[in-house]
């Protein structure tokens, strides 16, 4: 459950925040999607924070993520652990380093990571409002918000909620904020955010 818990945490609000295409005025779901379809790649570095009430001061990591239309992503951990999570359509596979190079992990939780994929092509759309997931949007306190509640009482059991700040730039997201508890959530920050620019497609390919 742990394992599963990490992998839907890590690919939902990393995949939440990039492929899909938010206005500032946006005032219902339905903008929102049609707006995602402007977007042809997003590059930005994020700044991860894991709140718990034990925690005196927030876990931080750094990293960036690159994704390229109509399915290829590479989010990436850089600090300070280094581990890459690369998407080609369908095809997800996690790197780790170590020993100076990257190793594919081929323990992963891939009936799990099948539930995550299902659940990104609906986010593709601009589409919330799951199988997984209930969705609403709020514009107060503006530019605005989307909140994902799960529909599911097990996942509810390790995801309260996700909630989706919308920013002032058309085309991303301020910040996502998944609730674990009453007493943890992460936090995910970006920044130097750039939309529409080539992409090298290496940058897809398998790690060195």
């Amino acid at each position: 459950m742990l394992r599963v818990r990490k992998l839907f945490l890590g690919a939902a609000f990393v995949l939440v925040a990039v492929m899909v295409s938010a206005s500032a005025n946006a005032v219902s779901l339905e903008d929102i999607q049609e707006a995602a379809g402007s977007i042809r790649s997003i590059s930005a570095d994020f700044i991860q924070e894991k709140h718990m009430k034990i925690l005196v001061k927030p876990l931080v990591s750094k990293g960036i993520i690159r994704f390229q239309t109509p399915d290829a992503l590479r989010f990436e951990y850089r600090e300070p652990i280094k581990n890459i999570l690369i998407m080609q359509g369908k095809s997800v596979s996690r790197y780790i380093h170590k020993d100076n190079t990257f190793v594919r992990d081929n323990g992963a939780a891939m009936g799990a990571m099948a539930v995550v994929m299902d659940e990104i092509s609906q986010w593709l759309k601009g589409d919330f409002n799951t199988t997984v997931f209930d969705a609403t949007i709020e514009g107060k306190p503006e530019p605005g918000r989307i909140i994902l509640v799960p529909k599911d009482k097990a996942m509810s059991r390790f995801i309260q909620d996700i909630v989706l700040v919308l920013s002032e730039q058309p085309g991303v997201f301020k910040a996502v904020i998944i609730r674990e508890s009453q007493d943890s959530y992460t936090l995910l920050r970006f920044e130097a955010v750039a939309l529409n620019e080539d992409i090298n497609p290496d940058v897809f390919a398998t790690p060195k």
